[in-house]
């Protein structure tokens, strides 16, 4: 039986996700405005594809450029981070992943192996817990959102998905006799975190066909594949957005039968999504991300001179970040006493990329 450790636990992370949602929304709040961004009157005569046209812009206008959290169901509960990833961050997950990928998997209910099957056609690759910082990095950032520890998390899963391919619609949580069995001691799936790599050119939709929207026109997708027009509610990929849904009750005592959901047929271009499975109890022992997410240590070689040289500005990609190369002889990053986890947490963030910024922006309002 679960202890009321647990229990207790879970009710909290559900309320403080829910606080977090509301003071997402409540911060931003504002009054918007026909014509804010510079809209232009269309009339009502105007063609279906003009019109069609119109509310795409408008779909691509409401998801801007900063992360914010948009609820789309409470049945399942499930919400949608756009710009959780930077674009570094999924290049460089896609990239790991082009090197790894095979035909994907499924668990059968009756043996509790692996085995192909034509419900799931995509190929995909698993990485390691922390395997390096940027995947550490966003490790942390899932736990700090969801707040479910990081060590009730899964490794991540990557799947590729082009000409069709797809994942028929399924339960992430286990209710069958094996995995009760051979499995479930290290807890159920609680929750699910995809995260959207590259966005797809046609089809690739996340459909949850049981799920109620909140608003069913703002949720609508303009230009949904089959699959994604049928029930419920669809996500399009959007490179750099994570979705997340809980699998469970609030309380982690059984399924939520409501986030059935399917990855629908990639029909043109290739899709690229990344899947964390958070449990309800711990899952392969003690894990801390932050460790590796948040340390200040030069990795490559010949650091100081190539700082000197100017290589911290002038090749960025590889010098600083996470997985930069030299990011203490750039200064990217500080020493944190031991267990200052503000400070490791600042360290995920790049201070060289952040002091370039500000001067861009400087530059900008100076010269306008």
């Amino acid at each position: 039986m679960r202890s009321s450790v647990t229990a207790a636990a879970l009710l909290y992370a559900a309320a403080a996700l829910a606080g977090v949602v509301n003071a997402t929304v409540d911060s931003g709040a504002e009054e918007l405005l026909i014509g804010w961004k510079g809209e232009t009157y269309e009339s009502r005569k105007d063609e279906a594809s003009r019109e069609v046209s119109a509310r795409e812009r408008k779909m691509q206008d409401r998801y801007g450029a900063e992360p914010w959290i948009e609820t789309i169901s409470w049945s399942p509960r499930a919400f949608i981070y756009h710009n959780f990833l930077s674009e570094a961050e999924c290049d460089h997950l896609t990239d790991i992943g082009n090197k790894r990928v095979s035909r994907s998997l499924v668990v059968d209910s009756k043996t509790g192996q692996s085995k192909l099957d034509d419900i799931r056609t995509s190929y995909g690759a698993a990485f390691g817990r922390g395997e390096d910082p940027v995947i550490a990095a966003v490790e942390e950032r899932i736990a700090e959102w969801t707040h479910l520890p990081p060590e009730y998390g899964e490794p991540m899963q990557i799947l590729r998905y082009v000409d069709g391919q797809k994942y028929d619609a399924h339960w992430d949580w286990f209710d069958d006799p094996v995995h009760h069995a051979a499995y479930l001691h290290e807890g159920n799936r609680y929750a699910t975190v995809l995260l959207y790599l590259s966005g797809v050119e046609g089809g690739g939709e996340t459909n949850l066909p049981l799920a109620d929207p909140i608003d069913k026109e703002a949720q609508t997708l303009p230009d949904a594949s089959p699959c994604g027009a049928k029930y419920g509610i669809s996500v399009k990929p959007r490179k750099g957005d994570a979705l997340l849904f809980f699998d469970m009750d609030i309380e982690g005592g059984k399924g939520d039968r409501k986030a059935l959901h399917a990855s629908c047929p990639t029909l043109k271009g290739m899709k690229w999504t990344a899947t964390k499975w958070i449990h309800n109890k711990p899952y392969m022992g003690k894990y801390d991300p932050l460790r590796t997410a948040g340390r200040c240590a030069d990795t490559g070689g010949n650091c100081a001179a190539r700082a000197a040289a100017g290589e911290c500005t002038s090749n960025m990609d590889k010098m600083v970040g996470p997985a930069g190369e030299c990011r203490k002889s750039c200064n990217d990053c500080v020493d944190c006493p031991a267990g200052d986890i503000l400070c490791a947490r600042r360290n995920m963030r790049s201070l060289v990329r952040t002091r370039a910024a500000a001067a861009a922006a400087a530059a900008s309002r100076s010269s306008s």
